[in-house]
């Protein structure tokens, strides 16, 4: 089967490879610039060796594919997965890695709506991936993850980069960057001991910070009765992240609100997350969005 769909829903040269086991019939796509609020479907093909959609339909014929990666996660809602004889019901921040030759597919749950982004790259990428990365094959332990909320809010911001790219170019180096983004999660997952509740009660708060009041890195410390050292190695235990990430996570995620939502300059932007250099924000803005704040801000 080949998809001749394109940016705007006019006709491209993309083909998806697909094979269903029942006639496909494929939905209307329509292009939007605020994927939250608006419920319709939407589609970038940035280059025939990837795609990126938007569906808010869950149904689908059971299908594989011959040499495509599939990753989908729900972004708002509930549905039903049926994959390898189960079905399991998927909800906000899920996300699944789907290899070439297993048959899945999706359908509604109960009477909930849901929205969900799919997007396919050919094989050789996921193997650039585990060469530039791992230096030799690794097998992905774990096809279904749940992202935490910087990883979701992260997946949100790459959304926003597609969707509203002014260029073929920049919307195909921000897909890669996802797809990057998205198989770092998967083949580096790890089953990690339940976390003890003080430590979950301190991410919650961590999630809760309000960075728009002069943030400084030592505030966190006192929302947690243990030492900074011992915050800081169970911390790392149980996420297998450190903490000083996980909170430039969280102030790259905020500061993408005040480019988009102020005129602020960088460097008061910078500042009021707590990063006290605007070159160290920028460098890392770039590392994790592959684009300076400025060229975002553009965007």
């Amino acid at each position: 089967m080949k998809n001749q769909i394109g940016k705007n829903g006019q006709n491209g040269n993309f083909h998806a490879d697909v094979s269903y086991k029942k006639e496909d019939v494929s939905p209307s796509h329509d292009f939007f610039p605020n994927v939250k609020k608006t419920r319709t479907s939407a589609v970038l093909q940035a280059e025939k060796d990837f795609s990126f959609h938007i569906w808010t339909k869950p149904t689908t014929f059971y299908h594989s594919h011959s040499n495509y990666i599939e990753i989908f996660i729900v972004t708002e809602g509930k549905l039903l997965h049926h994959f390898n004889k189960q079905q399991t019901v998927l909800k906000t921040g899920d996300a699944f890695i789907v290899f070439p030759g297993q048959y899945h597919k999706h359908s509604p749950y109960k009477n909930y709506t849901s929205q969900h982004i799919n997007l396919t790259c050919r094989l050789p990428f996921l193997e650039e991936f585990r060469a530039v990365y791992f230096g030799q094959a690794k097998d992905c332990d774990k096809q279904l993850v749940h992202l935490n909320s910087i990883q979701f809010e992260t997946v949100l911001n790459f959304q926003k980069l597609i969707l509203e790219a002014k260029s073929e170019l920049s919307g195909t180096m921000y897909l890669k960057t996802l797809l990057f983004f998205l198989f770092g999660i998967f083949y580096t997952q790890e089953e990690n001991p339940d976390m003890p509740e003080w430590l979950s009660d301190f991410v919650q708060k961590l999630n809760n910070i309000n960075f728009g009041n002069d943030f400084k890195l030592s505030y966190i410390y006192s929302y947690s009765n243990y030492s900074q050292t011992t915050l800081c190695r169970e911390f790392k235990k149980y996420t297998g992240q450190t903490l000083v990430a996980y909170v430039n996570d969280l102030k790259l995620n905020y500061s993408c609100n005040l480019l988009r939502s102020t005129s602020l300059p960088l460097w008061k932007i910078a500042n009021t997350v707590g990063f006290y250099s605007q070159a160290h924000f920028t460098r890392l803005f770039k590392e994790k969005y592959g684009i300076t704040p400025l060229q975002y801000r553009k965007n």
